[in-house]
């Protein structure tokens, strides 16, 4: 049984550099790998950046990565999740960029962790360390749905918003996020998936309309994501949208090493 990943020690038993002396982590027999979007106000200044996760296979092959986490067994898909967000931050601090870093977070993870204390204390101590204000990290909680229901998931995150983390809501309008997850979490940020902008498109915009409202409700920002064409772009400028994401703006990428940790 693979050991679990309770102290800084058990994280760096994980961790590499490759050769552009980027964090690189290995679990399961996959590799992992940081790569970040960056997101932009409607001004066109940067307000951040999301980490996404990249997974490749012993042999090099590209594993997506919900086949990679499905493939596990639940405590380990606890200790990926983690294991991925030291890799982000770590990569985001050597990168030196300002601005906001958004973490993925499973459900799943904020629950159980919420189990044992939930009190971010590792990661805490670890930003303070790279020299990260926590206030610059924001928590997403991606769309899968979670056992014990969004009202644990609500209590659970409670821990992350009292240390100062903000909270976003990934890809509104798909799987578990939608109007029940919003209202019980009250996000900082409600990430609106690229299905909904694409009804926009089409002449259908009841469903956006109804997360604007939605949104201006429950005090939250409001982020796009998929902006993929300047049409789409100027149209949710048009609506008044805050916050921008998607490959017209900026593709994922890998941010340069500028300074040593």
């Amino acid at each position: 049984m693979m050991a679990r990943l309770d102290s800084q020690q058990a994280f760096e038993q994980h961790l590499q550099r490759d050769t552009a002396q980027r964090y690189v982590a290995q679990f399961a027999g996959c590799w992992l790998q940081s790569c970040f979007q960056p997101i932009f106000y409607r001004s066109g200044g940067v307000f951040g950046h999301e980490a996404l996760l990249r997974v490749h296979d012993a042999a090099g092959d590209s594993v997506r990565p919900d086949h990679f986490f499905a493939s596990l067994p639940l405590l380990q898909q606890i200790d990926a999740d983690r294991l991925a967000r030291v890799i982000h931050i770590r990569n985001f601090a050597a990168s030196a960029e300002p601005g906001c870093l958004t973490l993925n977070l499973l459900p799943l993870t904020v629950v159980h962790e919420a189990g044992y204390g939930g009190n971010y204390a590792l990661m805490l101590q670890r930003l303070q360390q790279l020299g990260i204000d926590n206030g610059r990290v924001i928590l997403e909680v991606v769309e899968y749905e979670v056992e014990e229901g969004d009202g644990a998931l609500s209590a659970a995150l409670g821990a992350a918003a009292a240390a100062g983390f903000g909270i976003a809501v990934d890809d509104f309008g798909a799987m578990a996020s939608g109007h029940g997850r919003v209202r019980a979490l009250r996000p900082d940020i409600i990430k609106i998936d690229r299905s909904l902008l694409l009804d926009y498109m089409q002449g259908d915009n009841g469903q956006l309309a109804a997360v604007l409202q939605l949104g201006w409700e429950v005090g939250s920002r409001m982020l796009v994501e998929g902006i993929e064409t300047e049409a789409q772009y100027r149209a949710m400028c048009g609506l008044g949208v805050e916050l921008y994401q998607g490959f017209y703006l900026g593709r994922p990428g890998f941010l340069p090493v500028r300074r040593e940790l």
